[in-house]
């Protein structure tokens, strides 16, 4: 066999493999051309997420709505794992979004035996809630300096590692700015700060 004659095998053998055996055999090329033939794309494969039951599509609109009432901010999602068991008493973590900045939420569900209801019990981690810092900043300095300052710490909500420091702004009333050094202290969004 030459090696003309055992490439146009192999082109054949290599066309029925691609037709998926048609009945009759192509016609051999009447001239041999060495580039290889192009790729034919192949779908990838879709993983499916899995589908959220009802139970965690409730859950997730009651801690929403929890984490509004407590924080008194906009929260555009929270997402909890799909296939997380909501009675469980065992603690999980869930995802929320709060202007594009996305952080964990440490759920530990625990049962009261005097109602035998399960209570929400949750913390957020690695973020604080500004507007509440600027609060606490701004009723320290009042009760440490009797002055009336505006607070700005530069939005709703500050993702965060313990160790982190930044800055807020206050303005008293004579529009006399100053920095106010926050130094987050943990996980749980303690702080110290100092003017």
């Amino acid at each position: 066999m030459n090696l003309s004659h055992a490439l146009k095998l192999s082109a054949y053998c290599l066309a029925i493999l691609l037709a998926s055996c048609q009945a009759a055999p192509p016609t051999p090329p009447s001239s041999l051309s060495l580039s290889s033939p192009s790729p034919t794309p192949s779908p990838s494969p879709v993983l499916a997420s899995p589908v959220k039951s009802e139970a965690v599509k409730t859950f997730e609109k009651r801690l929403r709505g929890e984490l509004i009432k407590k924080s008194g901010i906009t929260v555009q999602t929270v997402s909890c794992p799909a296939q997380v068991d909501v009675t469980t008493k065992a603690p999980f973590s869930c995802q929320a979004t709060v202007e594009g900045k996305t952080f964990t939420i440490a759920v530990n569900p625990k049962s009261n035996a005097k109602t035998d209801k399960n209570e929400l019990r949750w913390n957020t981690q690695g973020v604080l809630v500004l507007p509440k810092l600027e609060q606490t900043i701004r009723q320290g300095i009042q009760q440490q300096f009797r002055l009336d300052v505006k607070t700005n710490c530069g939005g709703t909500v500050r993702i965060v590692q313990p160790g982190e420091t930044f800055q807020c702004k206050v303005t008293d009333s004579r529009g006399q700015t100053r920095p106010v050094t926050v130094q987050v202290d943990d996980a749980q969004g303690n702080v110290t700060w100092r003017l």
